[in-house]
């Protein structure tokens, strides 16, 4: 398995991407972790309707892509709902549609992971995310 620098253009090409669907979603708050296997968690602002109870976000890994969530009864853990399934960093319009389609009550996606890849293989994915690194986004007027 090989390591990933965390200052490195694949790790900053995470963040940019990250930061582009965050845009793209008006969401409220993201994380990420770099390392292999590179995570992230980008919160959303509404619960589904039909949980209204529990929190929802978009999970990220570099095995499996974009996940829709909520929060387990208990708060301690997740329940995926639907994978995006397109693609390990689909253009961020697709995931916002597909985040458009969950909250229309429809059911986007796929219910099993697509298991894109193993994290850590030298198949050219720390590529695809480095080109992210020289990308600019533009964000909503008062984000930062």
């Amino acid at each position: 398995m090989t390591e990933r620098d965390g200052l490195g253009a694949a790790a900053l090409g995470l963040r940019q991407y990250l930061l582009a669907v965050a845009s793209k979603l008006d969401a409220p708050a993201w994380f990420c972790e770099v390392e292999v296997p590179a995570t992230a968690y980008l919160a959303l602002e509404q619960p589904l309707e039909r949980f209204p109870d529990h929190e929802t976000a978009l999970l990220w890994d570099e095995r499996d892509g974009w996940a829709a969530v909520v929060e387990s009864a208990s708060g301690e853990d997740v329940v995926v709902l639907a994978y995006l399934g397109e693609d390990l960093l689909p253009d961020p319009c697709a995931v916002a549609e597909f985040v458009r389609d969950l909250y229309g009550g429809s059911y986007p996606g796929r219910p099993d992971p697509p298991n894109f890849r193993r994290p850590g293989s030298a198949d050219g994915f720390d590529e695809r995310l480095a080109a992210y690194a020289g990308k600019s986004i533009c964000l909503p007027e008062g984000q930062a």
